[in-house]
């Protein structure tokens, strides 16, 4: 079986022209990166290559200052520089001059947003987080009584598990954590690994069809069952293979434009879109837990593509519609995401994709009274759809026969 499974990887998936797409669409990721470091980053967005320069380098100097664990006199420290920045641009008077000796970066305002955006505001998130967790746990224990007085089962059971989440979250050292802000919101990778396994998947058994020997095959030892086992197990490790190139790439990309690989040990409700999360759980973990989760829905996804590849002749149809179908599921993305309605949500496999919307908010799903969390609900779901496209598959295609000696056996 496993000569088999090679031999399947090696038709259909070692070949110049995949190998060549993988390096055009990792260029493609990369330059989109920059661009997303280009447009939004308080070190790039607005400035010259010469004022970026300066300002990481001012803002790493400071962070020696600042980063760490939060403590009192770190605070009073900080205050002292940014109150006075504050109150010299509040009006909008303040001189716009470039080169300016009393300050920092030559400007005033450049000063003030740097302080700003680089430290108050991101210091104050994780110094405030402790007294929001704390009153969301708070909420979530006086619902509880109120629905237990009530004999709502249901919603009793949530806030206890909302309460247990929430109690004792804090967030006691400041880290750099703008990458992550902006890698855990990266989408497009995801579309090009989609592309590319859409790519190497459509082929798998139409490329047989097209030749006819697939009904050669149906007469093999090893056709049928077997083989479709192990074109499953071959396009499986593809999709793997290209979904972990493509998650490390935009991991390290991310890392170096950004020009930090620190932040990884912070909590994930550190990032402010992340304040509601279920998940206890550092930076580091969720990148690891995020490509993992997105690997799984594009595993479901190929299954999806290898059926369509199973049912036609020529690769034009099922490679339309596997597109046509891939757009479908963005749209019904699109149009829910954000949305309270998670029980549509998570049927979508595509949501392991953009796995983001199923761990940013705290969401459960009434089954049978219990609340289960909407990311496990999704992963149920997404496992049924699965062996959905598995089961069809199998059923749909022809089951070979072996003739030995004038008798015909249904081949294994």
């Amino acid at each position: 079986m496993v000569r088999l499974i090679r031999f399947e990887y090696r038709k259909h998936f070692v070949k110049p022209s995949i190998l060549i797409a993988l390096f055009v669409l990792s260029l493609i990721s990369i330059v989109k990166i920059y661009g997303v470091y280009s447009e939004n980053s308080l070190f790039a967005r607005g400035m010259s290559a010469k004022e970026s320069a300066q300002m990481k380098q001012l803002y790493w100097d400071f962070y020696k200052d600042f980063g760490g664990e939060i403590t009192s006199a770190k605070i009073d420290r900080l205050m002292e520089i940014y109150r006075p920045l504050e109150a010299q641009t509040a009006d909008h008077t303040a001189s716009t001059a470039k080169d300016n000796p009393d300050t920092y970066t030559g400007n005033v305002y450049h000063d003030y947003n740097l302080f700003r955006r680089c430290f108050v505001e991101p210091m104050e998130h994780d110094y405030m987080y402790r007294s929001y967790a704390g009153q969301v746990a708070s909420a979530a224990r006086e619902n509880m009584s109120f629905y237990q007085s009530v004999g709502n089962t249901y919603d009793y059971r949530k806030n206890a598990a909302i309460a247990e989440s929430f109690t004792g979250r804090q967030i006691p050292y400041f880290d750099f954590t703008e990458m992550y802000q902006y890698y855990l919101h990266y989408d497009f990778s995801s579309f090009l690994a989609f592309l590319l396994c859409l790519y190497g998947l459509v082929g798998v058994f139409v490329s047989e069809k097209e030749s006819e020997m697939d009904t050669l095959l149906m007469t093999t030892k090893h056709g049928g069952n077997k083989t479709i086992a192990a074109k499953l197990l071959s396009s499986a490790l593809f999709v793997t293979g290209v979904c972990t190139w493509f998650w490390l790439l935009d991991f390290l990309t991310f890392s170096a434009i950004f020009g930090s690989f620190v932040g990884a040990s912070a909590p994930l409700y550190a990032v402010k879109n992340f304040a509601d999360t279920p998940l206890d759980l550092t930076l580091g973990q969720y990148a690891l837990l995020s490509g993992i989760v997105k690997t799984a829905g594009m595993l479901v996804l190929g299954l999806g593509i290898l059926l369509l590849s199973s049912l036609f002749r020529n690769a034009l149809l099922p490679f339309t519609l596997s597109l046509a179908g891939a757009f479908g599921l963005i749209a019904w993305q699109g149009i829910y995401m954000g949305s309270e309605h998670i029980g549509v949500k998570i049927q979508n496999p595509f949501i392991l994709m953009v796995n983001r919307e199923l761990f940013r908010k705290t969401e459960f799903v009434n089954l049978f009274q219990f609340p289960v969390p909407g990311y496990l609900m999704a992963f149920i779901a997404a496992a049924l759809w699965g062996a959905a496209f598995i089961m069809i598959l199998f059923l749909t295609n022809k089951k070979n026969t072996v003739i030995r000696k004038g008798v015909r056996h249904d081949a294994i």
